[in-house]
């Protein structure tokens, strides 16, 4: 029983996690252009008419507080009876929830 659990669990050491850590660390990262960060008022009117409208956007959020890091995503916006605002693949059709603050930009296409 032991054996079967090692040979589909093998074991990793210290090392070879840090090793792991490490090249993922070097990986180079996809570099997202950055979009101009847009004033509170614009981007409640950009958010309800994405909400109202029938076209698909995209949303640029920050990902961290700390860095210019982000992430573009496109699609459908609804938001659910709890209040969460979600965006929906075209492509895909996978929802992904989006915190309100962090939406650095909302653009359509």
């Amino acid at each position: 029983m032991m054996q079967n659990y090692l040979i589909q669990q093998p074991l990793e050491s210290p090392i070879h996690r840090a090793i792991n850590s490490l090249k993922d660390f070097l990986k180079p990262k996809k570099h997202v252009p950055l979009k101009p960060q847009l004033m509170a008022n614009e981007l409640i009117t950009r958010l309800e008419f994405a909400l109202n409208s029938e076209n698909p956007a995209t949303i640029q959020i920050n990902n961290s507080l700390l860095s210019e890091d982000v992430t573009n995503y496109f699609g459908y916006v609804y938001q659910n009876i709890q209040g969460q605002i979600l965006i929906q693949s075209p492509l895909t059709h996978q929802m992904v929830t989006i915190l309100p603050g962090t939406i650095r930009h909302i653009s359509f296409n």
